[in-house]
This record gives structure tokens, C-alpha cells and sequence, in this order.
């Protein structure tokens, strides 16, 4: 049972100045998996996307940096690894149907030197809220939206919706984020393509966030969070719900001495509501280190563990069901030149889907992924 094959999507590469206050970029990521043992069945798949995207400040209309519009179209093509695998997370966090859309159209404003900023517009939540930058190296969907928030009705890849973002950073790193988005992304019957309206039983869902980062290059952050969630939705035994609510804690900080490759280390922990998920709780944890490879400083390697603990209420109407699905992932990103990446990827499922009834798997995959 696959619940989401959802994650972080790549950075867009906004670093082509096309006039005063006009950039634009684009990423393609083209990805191989192979179920090698185990899982549902042995096989291949090649998920991947391309990000076309621009961002507009206000310079390009004889106004200042402080008004700020971006527009992000996705396509998404390719076809499914977890389906081979039978995983729970979502192994591959490009893989998903294949569509063309919008992904992000919104505007965004600061107010003077106070710290505050407001975004307004279809957005991604998981690019603001319960993010890591050191859990974005690894391809598992958890490290890039824990499993305890991708579940719900969240505004996340591929599918994104309207909300409404208001941020409050210090100068010495304090920072605190509110917002609100339509609680059904999409439409649900036809998930293809853009498509935003609103209906009672959509609900709204509320996120909050409130942390620190600082240090170096901004290497040590540490944040607390939670969001609650009033749309209209089958419980783990089918039953109608329309309340679910999660907190969470996320960290990162610098392992090394300052000296040599830099390391880092990550913490991810989320609860969920228990009688109206499948997954209640979550883990992840891992390391990433840069710099390993004599004359390669850029090159990145991360090992990382993620564990998603399901809920009783599954478990109860799930046959075979299993306490949770871990994964162990090690990856190594590899720096071509200023405009391409290659990442070898090892993944390995124990207890696949959170059942008895599939063989832990092993899994290999390679990520290309192209910057403009």
C-alpha cells in the first residue's frame, strides 16, 4: 500500500537574470529504481519531472525587491517504482501520475526591515513549513515531507493548492510562520492537470511553525510545528472523518570541527491523530557529509533511516498488518559541472507496505538531474 509518492521537489534554479528583476530556470530530474529482492515483485521503473519556472520582482515595474511574483509549471512523467516495491512512504519523491500543471503561482511582499513577509497564491506547503535542508539530499519522500503530514490533505508535490502565508524572521535567527490552505488540493476524481476550486467539505488546513536557524551557512536549525486539518475524509477502516491534527520536530546541525569535509546531522518526529490515520507516529535521522572525496568538495554523501509507526485503528482492519515500515537509504550526489548531477541510490524496506506478507527489499536507483 502506497500512501503517497510524494516529496520534496528540486529546487528551481533561478539564475538566469533575463532583465532588471526577471530570472528564470528549470530542473529535470530523470530517475532508474529496481526492485532487486524482495517487495511486491522484481522490476524497473524511471519516474521523472521537469520544473520550468520564473520569478518576477518588483524592479521589473519600476518598483523595489520587496513585491516579488513567481510562476512554477510541472510535468511529470515516467512510471512506478513503489508499485514493484509495494512501500508505504513513497521510495522515489519525483514518482507520480503524469500530468502537466501549475504548480505555484503566488505573490509575495515585505514589509520594510520589521522581518515580515505575507505569500498569497497556490504554493507548496512543505517549501516553507517542515523542511531540512541536510533530509533533502536523500530520494525517500519521508525526508522531504515526514509521513505523518504527507497522509493528510496537505497542499504538497504534485498536487498543490491556494493559501494564504505570513513569516516573521529576527535578525539573529528566531523565526515563526502562519498559514492557511484549502484543505482538498486538487480534484480528487481528476487529479491530472490545474484545477482549484472550493467546496464545504474541502475544510482548510492550518500549519504553524515557529524555530531557529543560524550559524555558518545557516547549518543549524531547530523548530517545532503542527497543523490541523478539517476536510472531509475515510478514516483507516473507512469510516467518514472530518478533524485530523499533527505536531511535529525537526533539527539539523553541524557534526564537524570546521576542519575537513563537513558533517551533518538531521532529527525528524511527528505524531499524528491515531484513530484517523494509518500512520501515527514517525522517525527519521540521518548524516550527510560533504566533501568526502579528496579533490571532489562538492559531492555529497548521506546515510539516513526513516520509520513510520502505524496506527492501531490500521492495524485492527489490515490483515498481516506490521507495526511500521523502516527504511535505511544511502546515497552519494556527485557534482558534474555547474549544471548536472548524478546520485546513486541504495534503499532497503523492511516490512514493505507495513505488512508481514512482503519480503523486506533491496533496492538501486540513479537520479540524473539537470539545473538551468
Amino acid at each position: 500500500m502506497l500512501l503517497a509518492a510524494i516529496g520534496l521537489s528540486p529546487p528551481l534554479a533561478d539564475a538566469h537574470a533575463l532583465g532588471p528583476g526577471v530570472q528564470a530556470g528549470a530542473t529535470l530530474t530523470q530517475d532508474y529504481f529496481r526492485d532487486l529482492q524482495g517487495g511486491r515483485h522484481r522490476g524497473g521503473a524511471g519516474p521523472g519531472n521537469l520544473f520550468l519556472g520564473t520569478t518576477v520582482d518588483g524592479r521589473a515595474w519600476g518598483g523595489s525587491r520587496a513585491d516579488r511574483l513567481r510562476l512554477r509549471v510541472l510535468g511529470t512523467f515516467g512510471g512506478s517504482i513503489s508499485s514493484q516495491a509495494g512501500d508505504l512512504q513513497g521510495l522515489d519523491n519525483v514518482e507520480a501520475y503524469n500530468t502537466l500543471k501549475v504548480y505555484s503561482a503566488w505573490y509575495q511582499h515585505r514589509f520594510g526591515g520589521a522581518g515580515i513577509s505575507t505569500r498569497l497564491g497556490l504554493q507548496d506547503y512543505n517549501a516553507l513549513f517542515n523542511t531540512l535542508e541536510a533530509a533533502s539530499l536523500f530520494l525517500n519522500s519521508s525526508f522531504g515531507i515526514p509521513a505523518t503530514t504527507a497522509q493528510s490533505h496537505v497542499s504538497q508535490y504534485p498536487t498543490t493548492t491556494v493559501g494564504a502565508v505570513l513569516r516573521w524572521r529576527s535578525p539573529r535567527g528566531a523565526y515563526a510562520l502562519a498559514g492557511v490552505y484549502d484543505g482538498r488540493p486538487g480534484d480528487p476524481d481528476n487529479p491530472g492537470g490545474t484545477h482549484i476550486h472550493f467546496d464545504p467539505g474541502h475544510g482548510l488546513f492550518y500549519a504553524g511553525e515557529t524555530g531557529f536557524r543560524g550559524g555558518r551557512n545557516g547549518r543549524w536549525k531547530a523548530a517545532v510545528g503542527g497543523w490541523y486539518q478539517t476536510s472531509d475524509y475515510p478514516g483507516p477502516a473507512g469510516e467518514p472523518r472530518n478533524r485530523d491534527h499533527s505536531v511535529y520536530l525537526i533539527a539539523q546541525a553541524p557534526l564537524d570541527s570546521g576542519r575537513g569535509p563537513a558533517w551533518n546531522g538531521f532529527l525528524q518526529l511527528g505524531s499524528a491523530r491515531r484513530t484517523t490515520n494509518v500512520i501515527g507516529r514517525y522517525l527519521g535521522i540521518g548524516v550527510t557529509a560533504t566533501g568526502l572525496a579528496r579533490g571532489r568538495p562538492d559531492d555529497v554523501f548521506g546515510l539516513a533511516l526513516a520509520r513510520a509507526y502505524t496506527t492501531r485503528a490500521w492495524r485492527r482492519v489490515t490483515p498481516d498488518a506490521a507495526g511500521a515500515e523502516t527504511v535505511c537509504e544511502v546515497t552519494w550526489q556527485f557534482v558534474l559541472g555547474d549544471y548536472l548531477t548524478l546520485q546513486p541510490d541504495i534503499q532497503y524496506l523492511v516490512d514493505p507496505g507495513a505488512t508481514h506478507r512482503l519480503d523486506n527489499a533491496w533496492l538501486a536507483g540513479v537520479r540524473a538531474q539537470f539545473h538551468w
